[in-house]
């Protein structure tokens, strides 16, 4: 009986409907452009590293001496490792070393890294190959390591003297080449000064190179963990040397071999659950920092567009329930006779209450499908055409490698729209449903 009423004033009808559709359409839409922005900002983060996980450092508020900065011990690191939700610690050990690959030289950072954290921390490759844990003298290059090498013979690295260029190609391809490291700042140089200490060089072979996705990955070089500690353990004893060479009287006489770090990577399961991690490792007393901070507060920023945006969206839905008021309204006075003769006939009060709220809710519920449909087409139309231009600055700036949005509409978002548009509908009808429940049925039956 609800669809026949409806069916017969359809004009009205649709009129009604199209106010929830612009209403409905308007609310998805605005909310939409503020998903777009997170999405954006997450993607964009995810350049720069796995928000799951926690750089912690020392506290570099407890420093006794020069002599001894602070430090992460291996105690430390199985601590961390205790820790409910921690997936993996990952301690970084790293040195500095000269490197010298055919006529081009540098100097590049050297990290100790398992496979498995490789995985872990989605290192991936780009071409070559992962190694094992177990293998020495293989090394993987970043992305853009190879671009940090210059000409020996210059006099100062030539990209200190042109300025930097993240887009500078690389001079060489650095996949499969033998690469020569060296503790000798001055190694390969033509007519550099005869070493206080002489040392060979070791050679490496560069099996790998990393996506250049990743920007914390791109300048620096990746060896297995035990092999960069053979390296550590080589430089402690070459800088022992040279600095007896020199006549450096408090040069030790015992080489430590113990390991410890400047720098741990925390890889906690739940990206949920950083914020509850990062405030026990701070409570230990070391220093730490996750993306997720940045990230929440950037978000709150957000979240205060998407509530404005949000309520312009809002303002049409009301229009369209005032519309739905007045429709409903418009209906008791045109069946005013034919509600007094259900009464008449028997029809319960509550049946009648009920005919007008199914009727008010159907106009909701059809008006927000019809909404949901034409926001998802507006959405594409807007991700197709507009995420390269001026609308998708706005939204976020692109990055190659990064998919840039202008409108994100999540599906929960689309079925909380339809049984909020039914809500607005029966909600705008229950007053004229509660008046032509009041009616009287013998004044009703006399009116024309």
């Amino acid at each position: 009986m609800s669809l026949r009423n409806l069916w017969r004033r359809k004009l009205r009808t649709s009129l009604t409907i199209l106010g929830v559709v612009i209403g409905t359409g308007a609310i998805i839409l605005m909310l939409s452009l503020g998903f777009a922005m997170n999405v954006n900002l997450e993607n964009s983060l995810k350049r720069w590293g796995d928000i799951s996980i926690i750089n912690v450092w020392p506290n570099y508020e407890n420093v006794r001496s020069f002599n001894e900065p602070p430090s992460i011990s291996e105690d430390d690191v199985a601590k961390l490792q205790s820790i409910p939700n921690v997936e993996l610690v990952i301690p970084e050990l790293s040195l500095n070393i000269t490197s010298v690959i055919g006529k081009y030289k540098s100097n590049v950072r050297i990290i100790g890294i398992s496979y498995e954290a490789m995985k872990i921390l989605g290192y991936d490759l780009d071409r070559g190959r992962y190694f094992s844990d177990d293998e020495n003298n293989v090394i993987i290059a970043g992305g853009r390591v190879a671009s940090n090498f210059y000409k020996i013979g210059s006099s100062q690295d030539i990209r200190w003297q042109r300025g930097w260029d993240e887009n500078e190609e690389a001079p060489f391809e650095i996949l499969d080449q033998r690469m020569k490291i060296s503790f000798d700042y001055n190694y390969g140089e033509r007519n550099a000064p005869t070493p206080a200490v002489k040392t060979r060089p070791i050679n490496v072979s560069v099996i790998g190179v990393l996506d250049q996705n990743k920007y914390e990955t791109n300048y620096q070089f990746y060896m297995p963990v035990e092999a960069v500690k053979k390296l550590i353990l080589k430089q402690r004893e070459y800088e022992n040397k040279l600095a007896k060479a020199n006549g450096d009287k408090n040069a030790k006489s015992r080489i430590s071999k113990e390991f410890t770090y400047d720098h741990v990577q925390v890889k906690v399961s739940d990206v949920k659950k950083v914020d509850a991690v990062l405030e026990q490792i701070q409570n230990m007393g070391f220093e730490a920092y996750s993306m997720t901070q940045g990230l929440k507060e950037v978000k709150r920023m957000f979240n205060g567009i998407q509530m404005v945006l949000g309520g312009i969206g809002a303002v049409s839905l009301f229009v369209a329930a005032l519309g739905i008021t007045n429709t409903m309204i418009m209906s008791i006075y045109e069946r005013t006779k034919e509600i007094g003769i259900m009464k008449v006939i028997g029809a319960l009060i509550t049946d009648i209450k009920k005919m007008f709220l199914i009727e008010a809710g159907m106009i909701g519920f059809i008006g927000g499908i019809i909404g949901i449909l034409i926001s998802l087409l507006i959405s594409f139309l807007l991700n197709r055409f507009g995420s390269g231009g001026i609308l998708g600055n706005m939204f976020g700036t692109p990055e190659e490698g990064v998919k840039t949005y202008v409108s994100v509409i999540p599906l929960w978002l689309l079925g909380v729209s339809v049984i909020f548009s039914s809500l607005v509908g029966m909600l705008a009808g229950y007053f004229p449903a509660r008046r032509a429940m009041k009616l009287s049925a013998l004044s009703a039956i006399k009116t024309e």
